[in-house]
Formats: structure tokens, C-alpha cells, sequence
């Protein structure tokens, strides 16, 4: 459904209609540079970053969206003005500027903060010969105890989601350091000794950025495996840099974690020219087909996640092959906002996938 919002009209006339706009005209300081400097623009733009979050990227002036929490504005400028002053050390694109009262404090440790935040029980051990880390809440529920979440990549969220949604929670170390076979094969060796104890519906996985990517090709190669599919699953912005989608570009210089601005790459540097083998996972989130049984999925980005296309695309991929899907895209948010623990957008996020679990692992 689509709700227009409007409002009652006034009673200016054309004639003050026109004043109006000109004084407009006259107070804004309009920098119109000639076509042939339009025309050769970099894709990667010159950035002066604000210590209040105000970006410059050229003859633009992007302030922080107001509709976000002050503490998003904060972490998003504290890590804006770090990247910008490292990058400006190295005679990168980027530089810099101290405002009066807005020196952004230092990050701490995200898993140390998670830890303080949402206090779970940690445990270090190994699964189907795959090193693990098990977060658990300190008592879980007995409606809670016949059930297992997987999680691949980011610590800070498989803590928020065992301490919000009462859930002991995988995080499965897995080879590779990043979206690779290696990685695919250690989530399905502890997948496989999981099965062991726990029915496949009583499963879920979830992961972000990389860890979101090998979440979704493993459950494209799950078939052929010979195993079931998992109860649920959550996508948390999966990483994309081999498919250009839109956001790869327009959000280029506003994404605080993958901005190349940082580093003066391209954003696309293009695709793996290695095609993968029918009996090897996917490459990315966005190929392969969705196989039958395909689990009720969550997916969760920002407005200034590079990854946001990827994320629309791989939500209408799943709607159309008539798999339930819920997408939540965070105002003014970053790529992996929510490894900011402290963040209001942060609990919201991780308390919405907690209770996504909860409702769909049987």
C-alpha cells in the first residue's frame, strides 16, 4: 500500500510564488561548473569528511540524514573522520576536518562492547572438526532449548542475537577469511554434526557481509549435499563486489565501512573470470536458482550500504521464487551498522532478528 501525504493549499499567489523562489535562488551560493568538468568526473570522488558526519564529495554537500539516532551519527562520523585522516596520511582521496567540539572519541573493541551490552555465556570448542564460538544467554528458556542458530563472520552479532532472543547461537569460525569453498565446506561440516541433534527446522543460520554471502550459497549447495534446508535464515547485507549493482556506485563515498574513496579503487573491479563447477557452492548470493524448501529468510541493510542493491535484488530473487522474505533497509545506515553494538538502530536490527528466529524455528 502507498500512503500520499499532502497538504492543504495555500493561498500564494503565483506572482509571490515567484518572489519567493528568487530570493531562494539568491541566498543558496550555487558552484555551476562547465559540462566538459561534469562529463569528466572520477567514479571515485575527492571526500572532505566533517567530524559531524557532513561529507564533501566534490561541489556536493551531503549532511547526515536527521531522521537517524545522534549515537548513529556519532559512530558514523567517529569512523568517517578516522578512515579520512588515514587515507590523507597515505595522500589518499580523502582528508579530514575537526569541527569546534565534535573530535570524535575513540571505537572500542565491538565484541568487548557487545559483551558489556548483551551478556551471554562464552564458549570456545569445536564442531565436526570446525573451530566454533557458542554464545548462550545465561538460562535459556525451555521453549528455547531444542534450538540452534548458526552464525558466520561478526561476533557483536551473534552475541545480540543469544542474549535478545534467549537462543544459543554458533558462530562458526570458518577457513577462508572470506565468501570461499573453504568457508562454504566448514559451515556444512558443523551443519552435518548438528543434524545429529537438533531436526533441521529447529536450525537457522545468519550471517553478514561475507558471512551473509557464504549463509546464502550454502543454502544453494545444500542440495547437493544431501541435506535438508534449515528453519530460517538471515541475510545481513550480503557482500556483492562482484555484481555492480547500483548502490556500488551511488553510495560510494557515503558507506563508512567499503567506500573506495578510502583506498582510490574502483568500486567494481570486475567479475571473477573463475566460474564455478555445478557440484561447488554459488560464488555469490545472487546466482545460482533458489532450491525447493528454500527457509523463510530476513534480510537487513542501510540506505547507505554499498551492498543495498545486492540485498533489493537477492529480497525480489527470493519473493519471486515464492519464498517468504522480509527486507528492513536502516535510515542513513552503513554497511554492518549494527557491528556498532551501542547503536539504537543496532537493537532494533539484532532484537528483530531474535524474534525472527523465535517465531520461524519450530
Amino acid at each position: 500500500m502507498i500512503r500520499w501525504i499532502s497538504r492543504a493549499a495555500t493561498c500564494v499567489s503565483l506572482a509571490a510564488f515567484a518572489v519567493c523562489c528568487a530570493l531562494v535562488a539568491q541566498s543558496q551560493n550555487v558552484l555551476k561548473l562547465e559540462p566538459a568538468v561534469l562529463a569528466d568526473s572520477p567514479v571515485v570522488p575527492q571526500m572532505l569528511a566533517d567530524s559531524d558526519g557532513t561529507l564533501h564529495l566534490g561541489p556536493r554537500t551531503i549532511p547526515f540524514p536527521a531522521l537517524a539516532s545522534k549515537e548513529a551519527k556519532r559512530a558514523y562520523a567517529r569512523q568517517m573522520v578516522q578512515r579520512s585522516q588515514a587515507s590523507a596520511a597515505k595522500g589518499g582521496l580523502a582528508s579530514a576536518r575537526i569541527l569546534d567540539g565534535n573530535t570524535p572519541a575513540a571505537a572500542e573493541n565491538s565484541k568487548a562492547l557487545a559483551l558489556r551490552i548483551f551478556p551471554v555465556v562464552e564458549e570456545t570448542s569445536k564442531i565436526g572438526g570446525v573451530g566454533v564460538t557458542i554464545y548462550s544467554p545465561k538460562a535459556i528458556p525451555a521453549k528455547n532449548r531444542h534450538k540452534v542458530v548458526m552464525e558466520f563472520e561478526i561476533d557483536a552479532e551473534a552475541i545480540a542475537v543469544a542474549s535478545l532472543g534467549e537462543l544459543k547461537v554458533v558462530k562458526v569460525n570458518y577457513r577462508g577469511g572470506g565468501p570461499s569453498i573453504p568457508g562454504n565446506e566448514a559451515i556444512v561440516a558443523v551443519y552435518r554434526e548438528l543434524l545429529k541433534t537438533y531436526k533441521p527446522k529447529n536450525i537457522g543460520m545468519f550471517g553478514a557481509s561475507g558471512g551473509c554471502t557464504l549463509a546464502q550459497t550454502t543454502l544453494l549447495w545444500l542440495p547437493v549435499q544431501k541435506l535438508p534446508q534449515p528453519g530460517a535464515v538471515g541475510l545481513n547485507t550480503c557482500s556483492g563486489g562482484s555484481n555492480p549493482g547500483d548502490a556500488r556506485f551511488t553510495m560510494n563515498g557515503l558507506d563508512a565501512s567499503l567506500s573506495t574513496v578510502f583506498s582510490g579503487r574502483p568500486p567494481y573491479g570486475g567479475r571473477d573470470a573463475t566460474p564455478r563447477k555445478a557440484s561447488e557452492p554459488p560464488a555469490t548470493a545472487l546466482d545460482g536458482e533458489i532450491p525447493k524448501g528454500y527457509p523463510p529468510a530476513m534480510l537487513l541493510s542501510g540506505t547507505r550500504d554499498m551492498c543495498l542493491s545486492q540485498t533489493a535484488l537477492l529480497h525480489r530473487k527470493l519473493r519471486n521464487a515464492g519464498v517468504s522474505a522480509d527486507l528492513n533497509v536502516y535510515e542513513g545506515m552503513w554497511h554492518v551498522f549494527w557491528e556498532n553494538p551501542d547503536l539504537p538502530e543496532t537493537r532494533e536490527a539484532m532484537q528483530d532478528l531474535a524474534n525472527f528466529f523465535n517465531r520461524h524455528l519450530e
